[in-house]
């Protein structure tokens, strides 16, 4: 809308001091002749026509709002009129660092039928108010002695009051006002307060006892956040398990040192690892951030290097060095050979001992490497064999014997197989002139039944089987022959037959007994 002047939004924690009428007018037109003013402006109607509104709105001032109210119905009025109107906005508070510079923004606003005359500071004494800047469009700008070194418009203009402190310190603590004169209002003036902070001085300080591999809780480093305003929050960020413990003491001008130590039981797998103290405070733009490096001390952790385990007489340029990972590092090295004397020819050299020769057979042995450093004394042994030939030659000769077993064992399997076999060939039939007639005993299983002799029949002794095979013989004897003598008198028919039956089985006049048996 034409005539109405562009207001800035109000920001978070800023002062703003809008004036109408203020002390160019009457006291008895404070009220009366602003609300009818605005009225005409803002409608254009004439001014009988406004009273009714006037009084109306007057009625409402004198019994809904305050003095801490007028301000804001004034400047809601000099938006609707658009026209006699200032305005002047400043941070609610400012906090300074000490030592630094600090910025006091005044932005000021001033409608298009004003003019503006002359902008200030003042700020506020147990003795009352002395000004610290002026700023006149006409004349300039002038700074009072006392300030003139610290103390300047940043850019002053009909819009721009804002000044800059230079190295702030605790007697400019304090309040101070930002005064803005226009025609034909009179002023207008809002406050800010200064507060001055201490930025903490932050440093790490190493803990007074060494850490030791294995010791007992011991304190690492602290961080300490030395006379800040308000105090400085303090902290460890680690990934170890130990505990901080704060302490807090109080310091000159209202300042307060944070000290934080950091306790931890040392092991040496964490050697090198870091540790970060982290400051946060209000005079710090970001979280101030220290690394510290965690020294862990150890005895030396050795290991010996240079013997193979094929070490044979005969062998050249062969040696043995001994390794220490310690810290502080090792300062002492020593070989010494633990089941005799060191051999001839056998030099140390730092920590290396060397063999200046062909190796002996004497050389075996156990050798010791001693290393030492500011934590302890430590040692590793080492048993050198020495063999008569290398594990090449004695892998060589291991061959070799096997490939001659293999092969004198396969001459003799071949040998023991032509012997077998010719053996066979060379022997004669089985003649089956005799029988044996042994029945199996009584405590063994039967053969089977086509393996089994034919039966006796039941009731022949074997002695009467004997007796008539030897008759057979005889009478067949006795056929070619007669004899002279008398003959024995024969069995009977039954018993004969039997006997015959039995001699014919057997297909032999020969019968032979089994006297372990009982039965044939």
């Amino acid at each position: 809308m034409a005539g109405v002047p562009t207001v800035s939004p109000l920001l978070p924690a800023q002062m703003v001091q809008s004036t109408c009428s203020s002390e160019l007018l009457p006291r008895r037109f404070h009220s009366s002749a602003l609300l009818k003013l605005a009225c005409i402006l803002r409608s254009g109607q004439a001014a009988g026509d406004c009273t009714s509104s006037h009084n109306m709105l007057l009625f409402s001032e004198r019994r809904y709002l305050g003095p801490q109210r007028k301000s804001a119905l004034c400047y809601v009025l000099c938006v609707i009129s658009g026209a006699v109107c200032s305005q002047v906005v400043v941070p609610e508070r400012v906090n300074a660092v000490l030592g630094k510079n600090v910025t006091l923004d005044c932005r000021v606003q001033v409608g298009t039928n004003l003019t503006l005359t002359q902008s200030s500071w003042e700020r506020r004494l147990p003795s009352g108010s002395v000004t610290v800047a002026v700023y006149n469009p006409e004349l300039g700008t002038f700074i009072p002695p006392e300030y003139i070194n610290r103390l300047y418009f940043r850019s002053p203009s009909t819009h721009d009051a804002t000044i800059v402190l230079e190295n702030v310190g605790f007697s400019d603590v304090g309040i101070y006002t930002c005064k803005v004169a226009t025609f034909p209002l009179g002023n207008t003036q809002v406050s800010t307060t200064v507060s001055v902070l201490v930025e903490p001085k932050v440093y790490v300080s190493a803990g007074s006892a060494a850490l030791i591999d294995g010791g007992n809780d011991t304190v690492v480093a602290t961080c300490i956040a030395e006379r800040a305003r308000p105090p400085a929050e303090v902290s460890w960020e680690s990934n170890l398990f130990g505990q901080s413990e704060v302490q807090l003491f109080d310091d000159v001008n209202g300042t307060t040192s944070t000290q934080v130590r950091y306790i931890w039981q040392p092991t040496r797998h964490v050697q090198g690892h870091a540790l970060t103290c982290v400051v946060r405070h209000p005079a710090l733009q970001s979280d101030f951030r220290i690394p510290y490096q965690l020294n862990v001390q150890f005895a030396p952790d050795i290991s010996v290097v240079g013997y193979d385990g094929d070490w044979y007489v005969g062998r050249e340029n062969v040696q043995m060095t001994c390794k220490a990972n310690a810290n502080p590092p090792a300062h002492h090295f020593r070989w010494i050979r633990l089941d005799n004397e060191m051999p001839e020819g056998v030099e140390m050299r730092n920590s290396t001992l060397l063999f200046l020769r062909p190796l002996h057979r004497n050389d075996s042995g156990v050798y010791r490497c001693e290393v030492a450093n500011d934590v302890n004394l430590r040692s590793r042994d080492v048993r050198i064999l020495i063999q008569d030939q290398s594990q090449a030659e004695r892998t060589n000769s291991i061959t070799v014997a096997g490939a001659v077993m293999g092969a004198v064992l396969a001459l003799f399997l071949i040998a023991v197989f032509i012997i077998v076999i010719l053996t066979a060939r060379k022997a004669p039939p089985t003649a089956y002139t005799d029988k044996v007639i042994d029945l199996p005993p009584t405590h063994k299983p039967p053969p089977p039944y086509s393996e089994r002799a034919p039966a006796v029949p039941l009731g022949v002794h074997a002695s009467q089987v004997a007796w008539l095979c030897q008759a057979r013989s005889a009478e067949h004897r006795f056929e070619q022959h007669p004899p002279t003598a008398a003959r024995p008198v024969p069995p009977s028919d039954q018993q004969r037959s039997r006997l015959e039956w039995v001699c014919h089985q057997s297909g032999t006049d020969q019968v032979y007994i089994n006297h372990r048996e009982h039965y044939v």
